[in-house]
């Protein structure tokens, strides 16, 4: 299967006038002199090739033109004793039904929100609370070979800890993870007497899961400016449906250095191991294979070339395995290298280009792979260059190779 994806942004933010002091572009003042609540909208043009690939596999509708509109907020509220940062953000995308009507029913509502709330940043024993939620037709699971729409939210609570004036900082974080998932369409997509099991509500309904994760990270600064870093982590898969999903615990452990190796060069290198360490599945599933641990090598590494303030170019590697709902392709190592490059031109206009490749080797069968590849342009202009600093981002994805899949 072969997927092109074209991608224009267009990006325009619309701030709300602040009091009659404020310069144009300072958003709404909040929380103080440095809190400010910026409104904004941002459209997005993109073209897909194969708008049905994963809606369903004997109804294939062609390319489309969609329409992102994204209305949404971003607030910044800084301080010593509280910090707050938001940005929530409602998706509508409208296809066009250029070569075909019928990929009109494929428009939807989606949302991403994401909000941090830091207390005493500066003082020796801090608190940090995230959320984030993303309501998205890529869902954040490989196992799911068709269209559907994924509810994800994730809670952090972390309290980092800074003896001796912060050179050495203990971070201790608990995380709650709940994704569930949607039928994407009715009618021609999902139809009554569709044999697609992801047509079935109830069905989606018991693939959803829990995540329970606990992490302790040590970051200590032997540089001012590059540090050693010590990262251990369990977690705890609950699914709703032990007859769908495989349940178990697992572990991470990594360790490695990050920082800055000349003032325009970022870099990171950590390496460890991850495992399962117990599994469980109902006894009416029958797996291909008997549910032993499963564990491979970890690597992280990753370049950062800043050769000016609005130039960056970034190459990574990552190895780890991941855990996804479902009992035949749920446990599996991925391997993926990824080129993150952009530049502002000319004072308007921001280039991008992401270039993602991933390699899946799942453990049921033993012999099954996944080839994973996306290539993402984009060009962005900035209508009222004041406003936009800062807040023309492409909408998140929850993974950023997930724009298509090939199962081998």
């Amino acid at each position: 299967m072969n997927r092109v994806v074209g991608g224009l942004v267009v990006v325009a933010l619309l701030g709300a006038a602040g009091p009659a002091h404020a310069a144009l572009g300072d958003g709404i003042r909040v929380g103080g002199a440095e809190g400010r609540l910026h409104p904004f909208v941002e459209l997005e043009f993109r073209y897909d090739s194969n708008v049905a690939t994963y809606y369903q596999p004997v109804y294939e509708m062609g390319g489309d033109l969609i329409i992102h509109v994204r209305p949404g907020l971003q607030l910044t509220v800084p301080g010593d004793g509280v910090a707050v940062d938001l940005r929530a953000v409602l998706d509508w995308a409208q296809y066009l039904g250029l070569q075909a009507s019928a990929s009109k029913d494929l428009s939807n509502l989606y949302a991403n929100v994401a909000l941090g709330v830091g207390f005493n940043r500066k003082g020796q024993l801090g608190f940090e609370v995230g959320e984030s939620f993303v309501r998205s037709n890529q869902p954040n699971v490989y196992s799911v070979a068709t269209g559907i729409i994924s509810n994800y939210n994730d809670v952090t609570l972390s309290l980092p800890w800074r003896p001796g004036g912060g050179a050495l900082t203990t971070t201790l974080a608990g995380e709650w993870t709940i994704e569930s998932f949607d039928a994407y369409k009715n009618a021609q997509i999902c139809g009554p007497s569709s044999a697609n099991p992801f047509c079935d509500p109830a069905y989606l309904s018991d693939l959803g899961y829990n995540n329970i994760g606990v992490n302790l990270g040590v970051n200590w600064k032997f540089l001012p400016k590059t540090a050693a870093v010590l990262d251990l982590s369990w977690f705890d898969r609950i699914p709703n449906s032990t007859l769908y999903s495989i349940a178990g615990t697992g572990m991470r452990a990594q360790v490695g250095a990050t920082g800055l190796v000349t003032p325009h060069l970022a870099a990171t290198v950590k390496g460890g191991y991850g495992t399962t360490l117990d599994l469980s599945l109902d006894p009416a599933a029958v797996p291909q294979a008997p549910l032993t641990a499963f564990g491979t090598w970890l690597a992280q590494v990753s370049a950062e070339w800043i050769p000016s303030s609005v130039t960056s170019v970034k190459l990574s590697f990552n190895h780890d395995f991941g855990f996804d709902p479902s009992t035949t392709w749920a446990l599996y190592t991925i391997t993926h290298a990824a080129l993150d490059a952009k530049s502002k031109l000319g004072g308007m206009f921001n280039a991008g280009l992401v270039a993602d490749w991933g390699l899946l080797g799942y453990r049921d069968p033993a012999t099954s792979s996944s080839t994973i590849f996306s290539v993402r342009p984009s060009v962005q202009a900035e209508l009222n260059r004041a406003e936009a600093l800062g807040l023309s981002q492409p909408f998140p994805e929850p993974r950023a190779f997930s724009e298509f899949k090939e199962r081998a």
